[in-house]
């Protein structure tokens, strides 16, 4: 990197000339009574004598200069050898002693060159102190030299700057060099000289940069250099220019600017504006597309605190100043637990979807969240989840059965948490499985036959069970003999306490919910009932009858037995005579159907299995010799089959 070196130089020369009192002499000294020197600096001190009239100087004369402190010192000589060590080469005496000048110069000026110095000289046996004229030599710090303009820099804005180095003697003039920790453009750099009327020379040098930026607060130095001796003056560059922003968030380590931030619910955090401009920019904050200022000037630090959904939106950090106007935006999204799930078959609290068997079932659950929650289906009592497709978050069911009524459970989980929501199903189908329900005397049962028999004068009890959801409305028809229906009863019960024959026929049991309908019929049968007298003479009709016949069958098996056991002459003979009137006794049976009578009645009687009644007729007339024929008569019974 190019580093020049500034050097300034500053002479100071002060000046009274003086003339000698020792006229009666002729010894006088013209010269100044003060110089000043700044350190390092050279000057030229003039000077001339005169000597008594009729003295001359030879060309051997030899002129010296010391100091008053030291005597002894010699500081300049036209006799080399004569020098001191100390100002050997810097101080020399100029003028030719031999023409009466004794004019001498100092070059690098040291601190320890200041003091009070005489001029004599020695030309032989003519020597000569000229102690009444004392030259007071002053060395002072070397000056600095002056950096103009000071003030602002505009970044990217080329500027000229100027360094000048304070007036010097010809012959010590300075040399001027730029430096500085910079990286700025530089376009130029001009050295020149100007020139007084006293012959003092003003070294100046101008340099054009193009700062940056990065220039800022970065120093500018000016060297001025005098015969190894330097001197410098510095500025601080004080480089104007736009803002730039950088986005910072307390806890995330890089910068958000045009970026995306994710927040869980409930935390906080600050964002800072980071704003590097010069001058001071005002900073504001705003949220959403239509930068809405949520903080006051200069307020570099957004605060967000318990953090909701309603906090996930875009900020915008907003900087100006003078030289421009910057933006940067960084996009909070908050991210939280599932909310409680929503069913969107649900209309209402506790959720319940009815479904119609044989049909399709679909539930589909989604749950507000971020990220967004993974959902499953599961159904109360179960450990299974959605077999189809837990993830989407729909349970389909192509053929509704009833074993897919329950309870089920939509569960939304993700890395914040879970939540869950339920539901009831409910399977909708038409009335089935009916079912009749018989009671008599000896108890209630379910009849599984299409008939029902009942005692005449008794009670009937029926009841018609259905299943089907909804619960369906059951009634009672009867098919009359005209052939028309007529409606008995409209629930489920058809009670009668007094059944009559009229009671007897077909009966249906319908039933119907809003889903379809179904019916089933059956038969009651009424048994007619017997008087007490009536059957305590069919009884005993019924006995004699048995023991009757009982007597006829054992007579024939003794006549058979003594047949078989006569002389063969007695068969012979028996064969031959006249028949006998005697026939086999015979029965006539006849069926006679009674028609069922029946009144419905409550059931507390016990019913009759008969269904038809078998007659028997019996004659005993040919049983006896004709001789003495008897009256004929015959008998009838009542004979029940079981």
């Amino acid at each position: 990197m190019w580093q020049p070196h500034v050097f300034v130089v500053l002479f100071g020369l002060l000046s009274l000339y003086g003339k000698g009192a020792n006229c009666q002499h002729g010894y006088t000294l013209n010269a100044q009574q003060s110089v000043s020197v700044a350190s390092g600096l050279c000057v030229e001190i003039p000077c001339t004598f005169t000597v008594p009239a009729g003295s001359t100087l030879s060309t051997r004369v030899t002129g010296i200069w010391k100091t008053t402190d030291t005597p002894s010192f010699i500081a300049a000589s036209t006799e080399a050898s004569m020098v001191s060590e100390g100002t050997k080469g810097r101080f020399t005496l100029t003028g030719k002693v031999h023409e009466k000048t004794c004019s001498f110069s100092i070059s690098n000026a040291q601190p320890a060159d200041q003091g009070e110095y005489v001029f004599r000289f020695e030309d032989g046996y003519h020597k000569y102190t000229y102690s009444s004229y004392k030259l007071s030599v002053s060395v002072t710090d070397l000056p600095e030299p002056t950096i103009s303009p000071v003030g602002e820099q505009i970044a990217g804005k080329p500027i000229t700057l100027t360094c000048t180095a304070h007036p010097a003697p010809q012959g010590c003039k300075g040399n001027i060099t730029w430096g500085g920790n910079f990286s700025m453009f530089i376009e130029n750099i001009y050295n020149y000289e100007r020139e007084d009327q006293a012959g003092k020379v003003t070294s100046i040098s101008d340099i054009t940069v193009t700062p940056s930026q990065r220039e800022h607060n970065s120093p500018l130095t000016c060297t001025v250099t005098y015969s190894g001796v330097s001197t410098n003056s510095s500025i601080t560059l004080d480089v104007q220019y736009s803002p730039s922003i950088n986005i910072r968030v307390s806890g995330y380590n890089g910068t958000y600017e045009n970026k995306s931030l994710t927040i869980t619910e409930g935390d906080s955090v600050n964002i800072s504006c980071n704003v590097n401009c010069n001058p001071m920019a005002d900073i504001s904050w705003g949220e959403g597309q239509g930068y809405n200022v949520i903080k006051a000037p200069r307020e570099r630090v957004l605060v967000l605190q318990n953090v909701s959904v309603a906090d996930g939106v875009t900020y915008t950090c907003l900087a100006r100043n003078t030289h421009g106007s910057v933006s940067g935006t960084v996009s909070v999204t908050v991210e939280y637990a599932p909310r409680s799930p929503f069913i969107s078959n649900c209309t209402s609290e506790g959720c319940r979807v009815e479904a119609i068997e044989g049909t399709s079932l679909s539930l589909l659950c989604s749950a507000e969240s971020n990220p967004p929650a993974n959902l499953s289906w599961a159904k109360t009592g179960q450990n299974s989840t959605d077999p189809l497709n837990s993830s989407s978050g729909r349970l389909d069911v192509s053929h509704v059965t009833t074993d897919n009524g329950g309870d089920y459970m939509c569960r939304a989980r993700n890395k914040h948490g879970n939540s869950t929501v339920s539901i009831t199903v409910v399977i909708l189908y038409a009335p089935r499985g009916l079912t009749f329900n018989y009671c008599a005397v000896n108890g209630c049962f379910v009849e599984g036959n299409s008939s029902v028999k009942v005692q005449e004068g008794n009670s009937l009890y029926l009841r018609c069970d259905a299943d089907g959801n909804p619960v369906a409305n059951v009634s009672w028809v009867k098919q009359m003999q005209n052939g028309t229906i007529t409606q008995i009863s409209l629930t489920a019960q058809l009670n009668v306490t007094n059944v009559t024959a009229e009671h007897g026929g077909n009966y249906m049991c319908q039933t119907i919910n809003r889903i379809g309908n179904t019916s089933k019929s059956i038969s009651v049968v009424v048994i007619k009932t017997l008087t007490k007298d009536k059957i305590h003479l069919e009884g005993f009709m019924f006995g004699g009858i048995f023991v009757l016949l009982l007597a006829a069958i054992t007579a024939v098996l003794v006549m058979r037995y003594k047949k078989k056991r006569r002389p063969p002459e007695e068969v012979e003979g028996s064969q031959r005579s006249p028949p006998n009137n005697y026939e086999v006794v015979y029965a006539n049976i006849k069926r006679k159907t009674r028609e069922p009578n029946m009144d419905p009645s409550p059931p507390n009687e016990g019913e009759s299995p008969d269904k038809d009644l078998q007659y028997v007729t019996l004659d005993f007339s040919k049983l006896k010799p004709k001789s003495s024929p008897e009256p004929q008569e015959t008998l009838y019974t009542e004979v029940k089959r079981k």
